[in-house]
């Protein structure tokens, strides 16, 4: 079952833990009704992965499937190298794939998740 929902929570770190050692045990609570979960340690975190700007970068992603973060930045009107600090950010979180690609082993931005949800 591929899931492509995401549920973004506020958990305190010793909880995001014991969650991700009961996945090891059982990986089937590894999601929550079908959405994947990404835990973040505090809501100012929170809002500092998501904010308007990188929201924009999944939505452009998910709907042009660009080849390139060169061509993502050109898509979103944005200078390459904010969106590449973004993208790098986006990946690190969990949020998109980044995949080597081609001679010059350019990275594609790879969208995930079709919806994210938050839960406050």
């Amino acid at each position: 079952m591929k899931i492509n929902k995401a549920l973004l929570i506020v958990e305190p770190t010793k909880n995001a833990f014991d969650r991700f050692t009961d996945v090891l045990k059982n990986p089937s609570k590894s999601t929550y009704k079908g959405c994947m979960i990404l835990s973040f340690p505090s809501f100012e975190i929170l809002g500092k992965v998501i904010t308007g700007a990188r929201l924009e970068l999944l939505s452009i992603i998910r709907r042009t499937k660009p080849k390139s973060i060169q061509e993502l930045a050109r898509f979103a009107h944005r200078d390459f190298k904010n969106v590449y600090q973004d993208i790098r950010l986006l990946a690190q979180y969990g949020l998109i794939d980044l995949k080597e690609q081609g001679a010059r082993k350019a990275a594609t931005p790879i969208s995930k998740f079709s919806e994210f949800l938050i839960a406050a």
